[in-house]
């Protein structure tokens, strides 16, 4: 016979303990909401955020390359047409082909180089050579009838990659503003390979140089070059970016112009609810030493304030660690869940 006692004991142990199990349950059940609606919010301010990249960075392109062609005189170049005429001379008055070595071929005197001048440069080269041997203090007027040097070619992430013909130099951002601006899938690399003289020769020489987009928009006195002869510009597309660690999908996730920790983290799945918030590690490689360098960044700081939020670079290793804490709140709850379906029986 069992004890009035001992079922009341019984009962109030089994009430305690089925408590104690649904608030462990609806805890658990809280916290994945939680991390679900904290992984959503990531999410969509990441995709907020990359939309505003590229759209602020397209139109700086727009807004510089008003001011970036401003006062820009033409230059001659090969392939061009120009029209000369000099005064009381009807033979020599005619257009010319500038050829592929950048020189203009007039009788009696021959070539004449002129690739890379401005017209009044051009008038005075010819009036030059032409008082050397033949015609005294010679009045020389020049102009273009075809325009063929400065063309341009824009290829890769852009919104209108393909040929373009100008009548006059352009600088590098005209250019990308001319194609268009950047795509959202567009790297942080421009590639830029054209013909520009050597600064000691005068000669026609192959120029092949790599500019940062970010360096581009906030250094553009020093890296918006003007555009040589037969540019071409390309806007690779960007690499890739590594999560691993505490999040829904450990591996790659394609790396973008606008691709920063929160966007990583919120294409890798999210954070896992096992994960640490304070401390996200970035690990990124210095191409020129070969070393690799740590950067620390708080999830809930940069989840609140994208601004703060750090730009990614292909090759970049997003690590993000567990929690002791919540692991170990994790565990407590997967040890202490069957309880609840146990049977508990005092005192038979």
């Amino acid at each position: 016979m069992t004890h009035p006692f001992a079922n009341q004991i019984g009962r109030r142990l089994t009430i305690g303990l089925t408590g104690l199990m649904c608030a462990l349950m609806l805890t658990g059940c809280a916290s994945r909401q939680t991390t679900e609606q904290g992984q959503s919010q990531a999410e969509f301010q990441a995709m907020i955020s990359a939309q505003e990249r590229v759209t602020e960075i397209n139109e700086n392109l727009m807004m510089m390359a008003v001011t970036s062609g401003e006062g820009q005189e033409y230059r001659v170049g090969p392939e061009d047409q120009i029209r000369v005429d000099v005064l009381g001379v009807p033979d020599l008055s005619r257009e010319y082909r500038i050829n592929g070595a950048g020189s203009v071929l007039l009788p009696l005197v021959g070539g004449v180089p002129v690739a890379g001048l401005k017209l009044s440069e051009v008038e005075q080269a010819i009036a030059e050579a032409l008082a050397k041997d033949f015609i005294r203090n010679p009045d020389v007027s020049v102009e273009v009838t075809e325009f063929r040097s400065q063309q341009f070619t824009v290829v890769g992430a852009v919104s209108s990659p393909r040929v373009y013909n100008t009548s006059r130099q352009v600088s590098l951002i005209e250019a990308l503003a001319m194609a268009g601006g950047i795509s959202e899938n567009a790297g942080n690399l421009v590639f830029l390979n054209d013909r520009v003289p050597d600064p000691e020769t005068g000669r026609p020489g192959t120029r092949t140089l790599v500019i940062d987009i970010g360096e581009l928009m906030q250094s553009a006195e020093q890296f918006n070059l003007m555009l040589g002869e037969n540019a071409m510009i390309n806007v690779p597309r960007g690499g890739y970016v590594y999560v691993e660690g505490a999040v829904g999908r450990p591996g790659a996730v394609p790396q973008r112009t606008d691709t920063t920790v929160l966007k990583a983290i919120a294409q890798a799945g999210g954070l896992s609810a096992d994960a640490s918030r304070s401390e996200v590690g970035v690990l990124r490689r210095d191409p020129a030493s070969g070393r690799w360098e740590s950067f620390v960044v708080n999830y809930s700081d940069i989840r609140d304030n994208p601004a703060a939020d750090i730009q990614l670079k292909s090759g970049d290793i997003v690590v993000v660690e567990n929690s002791v804490i919540r692991t170990a709140w994790s565990q407590f709850v997967r040890l202490a869940s069957p309880l609840a379906l146990f049977g508990f029986r005092p005192f038979n």
